[in-house]
């Protein structure tokens, strides 16, 4: 199972006796894991209950899940006439108090009849419905974890074409920094020659430099890290849950980029250094998407 997204949406219903229900899943990205349930006022179990099914399927992400009842039919719902009343008189009490007079008309009406309306649906205690609930939730789990397993698709194939940019750059590293050592000591003979020092490469004390610049040139240490850490990136994206480890690997990568920076000698080596911290930090927001 490959790396899934943190964002996604997933909706289901189920029929209980005289009612029906819809539970809707959605999830943003967010570093751990926070779930919010809402639902009837008459099922105060449910949130408890729903968590706990909700973070046996998830690891991160900001998880909201709502349980509401589905439109009910004329036959399952009245007027509340006297809400409708007790709205009136309210809103003649506060245009009175604002020197304004009230016009009651159809459109009024209606609105105030549609927003007080009530159903006559009684829901079933929640112990006795929690099966057909946690149904629903699975289903309803289940097709946000297709919708997140889509999304991280897309985002690893993104990825791992940023990463094989990367190996493009980190070989062209090595092959830059390759020619320093010469280039080095071609410029040191030619300073020294300038100052009227006729030594030569065999001369120990140019030796001595030459070793001392090799050495604190040598990339060799950062590069083999470097693919390291990039094979590693490309193996975790084909595992759940492995957000958190790409996290680590980014830093480590930038950390071995970074490196090879403050010992480039090369320009060229110094521009690809630039491009791969840029390839980089699009991949640690990509990242960020992933549970």
């Amino acid at each position: 199972m490959a790396a899934s997204s943190m964002t996604g949406f997933g909706r289901a219903e189920i029929n209980l006796p005289g009612v029906r229900l819809s539970v809707e899943i959605a999830t943003v990205n967010q570093k751990n894991l926070q779930v919010s349930v809402f639902g009837p006022e008459a099922w105060p179990a449910l949130e408890s209950a729903a968590s706990g099914w909700i973070r046996a399927r998830l690891q991160r992400g900001k998880v909201t899940a709502r349980v509401t009842q589905a439109a009910a039919s004329a036959t399952q719902r009245q007027w509340d006439q006297e809400a409708v009343a007790n709205s009136l008189d309210e809103l003649g009490k506060i245009a009175q108090h604002c020197g304004v007079k009230l016009n009651v008309d159809g459109e009024l009406l209606l609105r105030l009849a549609e927003s007080s309306r009530r159903s006559s649906v009684v829901l079933p205690d929640f112990a006795d419905a929690e099966t057909v609930v946690r149904s629903a939730f699975e289903d309803a789990l289940g097709n946000l974890v297709i919708m997140r397993q889509a999304e991280g698709a897309a985002l690893a194939k993104d990825l791992n074409e940023r990463l094989a940019k990367i190996r493009v750059m980190v070989t062209g590293m090595e092959e830059a920094e390759k020619a320093a050592p010469t280039r080095h000591r071609d410029a040191m003979l030619k300073r020294l020659k300038d100052a009227g020092l006729n030594l030569d490469v065999t001369d120990e004390r140019v030796l001595k430099e030459l070793a001392l610049f090799a050495d604190r040139a040598d990339i060799t240490e950062e590069v083999v890290r470097l693919k390291s850490h990039i094979a590693q990136f490309s193996a975790e994206l084909q595992q759940p849950n492995s957000g958190r480890k790409l996290d680590f690997l980014i830093q480590e990568l930038l950390r071995e980029v970074n490196t090879i920076g403050s010992k480039a000698s090369e320009i060229a080596t110094t521009k690809l250094v630039l491009e791969a911290k840029t390839e980089i930090e699009r991949i640690r927001e990509q990242v960020q998407n992933l549970e």
